[in-house]
């Protein structure tokens, strides 16, 4: 379900970027990598952590760790 979102130009981007690798991640790495995006590509850090939820609560990401007092993301599939 989509739950009433939608796939925003964003939301697109952020999805592209974390499934373009299979490495773990935190959410201020993928801030960093997608603030070296051209500014057609850029996304605010806030859309970017609420998208991490998003994801982690459809079930395509999951939180495995904590390091440093971060979070780190993997792909759930």
């Amino acid at each position: 379900a989509t739950k009433g979102l939608r796939l925003t130009r964003e939301r697109s981007i952020i999805v592209e970027e974390v499934f373009a690798s299979h490495e773990h991640f935190d959410a201020e790495q993928l801030v960093q990598r997608l603030s070296q995006r051209t500014a057609k590509r850029r996304v605010s850090r806030s859309t970017i952590y609420r998208s991490l939820h998003q994801l982690e609560e459809a079930g395509m990401l999951r939180k495995v760790a904590r390091q440093d007092g971060r979070e780190i993301y993997e792909h759930e599939y």
